[in-house]
Parts: structure tokens; sequence; C-alpha cells
């Protein structure tokens, strides 16, 4: 039974005041002195943002402060999944296992892939807007039942391991384009490994700290650092064609396929089969979409978090496709020497700044005669990247803050830790800077700790959606979807997402060289698999075990502070700033289950008040 009040005063039900009733104006000032204690709190949840209002349905308090809009949660999305770093660092990939055909296509093909990921994620984003993603859903959608207790913390370290190994890989890609930069400056007087760690140890501090801002201050940072790396990239994906003087022909960009041993090449990979060839090609476009739900971990930082994360998610994953699509064919229509992108040894992730020399370079040299001015060019790569790392430690600390509040991690009561004067979780932001290192420091004695580093953060961050959405698919009747909804075409998507992710992981873990060789063997599988063993073991430990003390959700809101809706149809008025605000609440007595604000707020009406009590403006929100 909703009661409400049009804009041109026609009565839907029971109301207070009318349009043509100034009597019911002047009685709408009798009925605020009679508010009860709890019209009083339904008045209070209607003016809360719909997000706070579902965060407290599920037992948590705001901590947080929600700066962020759609405009800002889909920049955040956008910066993380850097088109600029995933093609700059993963294009040799391509080149060297299918070629041009791979790169192009394997994006494509990839990217449809992605949006469906996207729409699936974005569904449980809807339902759950908590920050922490993949994780909060496991544990809503096993109802917080202990028995799925280690489920959902598997499914929290993955992510968080994922996320160690995100920052690492930006961090140590942004001091390889400084030293390719420093290379093109000195003319090929390259970094030493030890210059090399002092630039990546930079490269992590300057991003914990720009990390360390206010909400508002990180705001501001999301919406710079994602137009920047739409700009430049525009801007790259303009001029190579424009200052390049010889151009690949659209054969060579669409249809060449560089088998194994290709001249083009000159690499003898061992490959079994041209697909699987084609298989590992892909691998440029996955490690691009790799933190696609960040948005996620935004949630409580987000207006209506439960209708701009979901669309931030989607939005955010096709701007990609699309502008990265057109950064990488302009790369290649431009490439003045094929063989230059891929040496003679390279591994599966690194070579980052070999297309950046052989490119920038060669392409302005060709117009120039000089290719200085190709640093242009790759320091805006740079700044790309760096920006994409300082997003990926803001995304960090948020899961880590996160699953630290529910005691998921050691010393968890440091990382879940608010810093009042800036709003953010300081502590978590620290930690993760300091484990980034750590993690990385094995990359600059090896690519091949570069390759599994890489996979590894591609790897479980895929499964920590992989196991939310297979918990959505299997209790598909009893799932309860927020104002984004899939409808009934939620088993198709979620089904080919749950494939897609399982197939891209299979992906992950293959050898990318035969025979196989304590050289070349590819690490991912054995250290997500070691990973594993750590977290069961640290589990079913005798006595000091995880599985002993951890719970689930640890409420942080007090039963009596939960918002809930109230019980009967109530309707109630109040003075704010010149205007009375009517709204009437009507909800189902027999099965309330949610709180939509959104619902809410069409039944909110506002009424100027003149000094005699007349009505002299009515407008229906």
């Amino acid at each position: 039974m909703t009661g409400s009040v049009t804009s041109q005063g026609r009565k839907n039900g029971p109301s207070v005041g009318s349009e043509n009733n100034s009597q019911g104006s002047y009685q709408s000032c009798k009925e605020l002195a009679k508010l009860s204690a709890s019209s009083k709190a339904d008045v209070e949840a209607l003016s809360k943002d719909s997000g706070q209002v579902r965060l407290e349905e599920l037992g948590y308090r705001q901590e947080l402060r929600r700066e962020f809009g759609l405009l800002t949660s889909t920049a955040a999305g956008f910066a993380v999944m850097s088109y600029m770093l995933g093609i700059t660092g993963g294009l040799p990939i391509s080149y060297v296992n299918g070629g041009p055909l791979s790169a192009i296509w394997g994006w494509v093909s990839v990217s449809i892939a992605n949006i469906l990921v996207g729409l699936s994620v974005a569904e449980l984003a809807s339902s759950y807007p908590l920050a922490g993603g993949p994780y909060f859903w496991v544990v809503e959608l096993t109802g917080n039942n202990p028995k799925w207790g280690l489920l959902a913390f598997l499914t929290g370290w993955l992510n968080v391991l994922g996320q160690f190994a995100a920052t690492s890989g930006a961090g140590f890609l942004a001091a390889g384009l400084v030293d390719d930069i420093w290379g093109m400056v000195r003319q090929g007087d390259d970094l030493t490994r030890q210059e090399t760690l002092l630039v990546y140890s930079i490269c992590l501090l300057l991003a914990g700290g720009v990390s360390s801002m206010p909400t508002r201050g990180i705001q501001w940072f999301t919406l710079y650092a994602a137009g920047f790396s739409a700009a430049a990239g525009l801007l790259i994906t303009i001029m190579l064609p424009i200052v390049a003087v010889n151009k690949q022909p659209a054969s060579f960009v669409f249809l060449t396929f560089h088998g194994d041993n290709h001249p083009n090449t000159g690499i003898d990979t061992g490959s079994p089969h041209d697909f699987y060839t084609f298989l590992l090609g892909t691998l440029c476009a996955h490690f691009t979409f790799v933190g696609l739900e960040t948005p996620a971990q935004f949630a409580e930082e987000t207006k209506r978090a439960d209708h701009n994360t979901p669309k931030a998610i989607v939005i955010s994953i096709v701007a990609t496709s699309v502008l990265g699509l057109a950064y990488l064919i302009s790369i290649l229509f431009c490439i003045e020497a094929r063989t230059r992108i891929a040496p003679p040894s390279i591994s599966r992730c690194s070579g980052a700044g070999l297309l950046g020399r052989a490119l920038c370079a060669a392409v302005v040299q060709s117009r120039f005669g000089s290719g200085e001015g190709g640093i242009v060019l790759l320091s805006l790569v740079f700044l790309a990247v760096f920006n994409t790392t300082v997003m990926c430690m803001v995304t960090n600390s948020r899961m880590l803050w996160a699953f630290s509040r529910d005691g998921g991690v050691p010393l968890y009561q440091a990382w879940e830790a608010i810093e009042p004067k800036t709003g953010t979780p300081l502590c978590a932001t620290w930690a993760m800077t300091a484990m980034a290192f750590l993690i990385g420091l094995p990359m600059l004695h090896s690519n091949e700790a570069f390759d599994a580093i890489a996979s590894i953060c591609a790897a479980a961050l895929y499964l920590s959606c992989a196991i939310p959405i297979a918990l959505r698919l299997w209790k598909h009747k009893s799932f309860t979807p927020g104002p984004f909804s899939l409808g009934r075409a939620n088993v198709v998507i979620n089904t080919l997402s749950l494939l897609w992710i399982l197939f891209s992981v299979g992906i992950f873990v293959l050898p990318d060289t035969y025979p196989v060789t304590a050289l070349n063997l590819n690490y991912c599988p054995i250290v997500i698999g070691l990973a594993l063993l750590v977290l069961l073991v640290a589990w079913f430990l005798p006595k000091w075990g995880v599985g002993r003390w951890y719970r689930g959700k640890a409420h942080t809101l007090k039963d009596a502070d939960v918002v809930m809706p109230p019980l009967e149809a109530a309707s109630t008025s109040v003075f704010c700033s010149g205007f009375w605000l009517e709204a009437t609440v009507a909800t189902n007595v027999c099965n309330i289950e949610r709180f939509e604000a959104t619902k809410m707020a069409k039944n909110w009406h506002f009424q100027k008040i003149s000094p005699d009590f007349g009505v002299s403006h009515h407008n229906s929100a």
C-alpha cells in the first residue's frame, strides 16, 4: 500500500498535503510536532544515501567518506585497467605468439568475453555494495555460514594476493620505462639492476604517498589518472600514424599470423600447435583487463553505490575495450621494422621497454632523422603506467582494509584502522606498499620471475571473481538482486562468464616454451598452489588455526542501529531550509527483505512554504 502525491496534486493513497489545499499544509505543520520516534527514524533512513542504507542493512557502519560519484568510480576502473600499460607491456608477447593477428583478434575476443564477466560482477556489486568485492560477495552468498568460512577466507586471500602482484607488476613496468627513457637519453646506457631497484622503490614510495591523501584528494587524482590515460592514449593513437613515414599494410595488421620460428621474430618456442600459439598471444589482452572489479572496491566511498558501482564496472570495461583497440591498431600500423619488436630472447611478459624504444624512437627517427623526440611519447606512457601503479595501491588498501575488518589477515586490528584526518586506511596503504616492494624483488633479477608475478596477478584476481559467480549460479533462485539485475539472462551470462574465467586461468598456467626446463618454467601454478597450501595449513593448524577464530562477517554496526524499513505505511513531513519534505514510506509487511531508497525517493515531495503557510510551489522530486 503506497501513498504518494504527484506534481499535479493527484492522490494515490494516503498522503499529507495537497497543492490545492492550504489547510493540508497547515495540518502538516501540526503533524511535525506529533512525529513519533519511529517516524523520525524513517525520515533519517530516507535521507541517507542508498548505498549507506544497504551497507547498514548488511551490518556495517559507514566509516569511509562517500566522495565518489559515477564518473569517479568509472575513472577508477578505467585507470586500473590501463590499456597503455597492458598493451605496452604485453604486445611483445602477442607479437612472438601469433603476431598481429593474435594481438588484434585476441583483443576483440577477450574484450567481448570480459564485458560478460563485467555484467556478472556488476550484478553482485549492486546487491552487495561493500568494499572487499569478491570476498564479501562470497560471504553474503553463503549466508555467512561457518561451514563456508574457508571458501570466503580463500577468496579474500586470492584477491589480496592478486592485488599485491598487480601493484608490483605496474611498479616494475614503470621502473622499466624509466630505464628505457634513460637509455634513449644516454643513447643505450641502461640502468644497472641496483639502479632499477632504486627507481622501483621510488615509484612505490611515491605511489604510497599519493595513496595516503584524503578521500577528496584520491577522488581528484582518480579523475586525473583516467583523464590522462584517455588523453595520452588518444594523442599517441593519432600522432603515430601522422609522424610515421612507413606504415604497414592492413593485411599485415589484421591477417598476419606469426607461427613458431617465423622470419619476423626468429624465435623458436617449440609450440605444439598454431592454436596454442594464438592462445598465448591473447595474454596481452588478458593482462589488461585484470582488476575489472575495481569500482566495487570503492563501493563504500561511492554515492548511491548500489546504482553507480555496477554501471561504473560495465562502462570502464567498454571504454578500455574501445580505446585499447584503437591504440593497438595504431601501433601495429606504425611498426617500422617488424623484427625490432621481438628480440632473439623474450620471456612471456617482459619487453615493454623493447616496444617503447623500438616504436617511439624508430617512428620519430623516420620522420625527423633523430629518435630523441620519442622520449616525449615514451614519457607519456610512463606517466600513465605510474598513475596505474598509484590506483592499484589505492585499490589494494581498500581490499586489505575490508578483509581486515572481518579479521581475515594477521594483525588485522592495525590494518582496519581509519585515519581520522584523511578518512582513509593509512596503515593498510603502507602495508600494501611494503608487500608490493617485497614481492617485486625477484623481478629485478629474473624475467621469469616477472612472468610468474604477472600470471599470478591475473590468475588470482580472475579466480577470486569466479567463486562468487559460481555461487550466484548455484543460488540463482534465492539471490535477491539490487537495482542492477541481469533478469532472466542471469543464468546464461553467469555460465558464460564462469567458463571464460576458467578458460583464461588455464591460459595463464600454460608453458610458453617447449621443451619445459627449470629456466623457462611457468611458475604461476606452482606459486598459487603453494599459496593455497599455506592458507590451508594456516586454517587447519591445531590450536592456532585461522578456522578456530575466523567467523566471517564481523558486524561493525549494532543491531539497534541498523536502518530497517517501517512495518506499515507511514507518512511524515519535516521542514528543512524553507522546504517541506514529505515522505511516504510503504513496505510489504509480509516480506521485508530490502530497503531500496531509490524507490522511496519517488515518494519525496517538496513544498515551498510562504510566510503565511500557503503553498507557493509544489514539485515532485
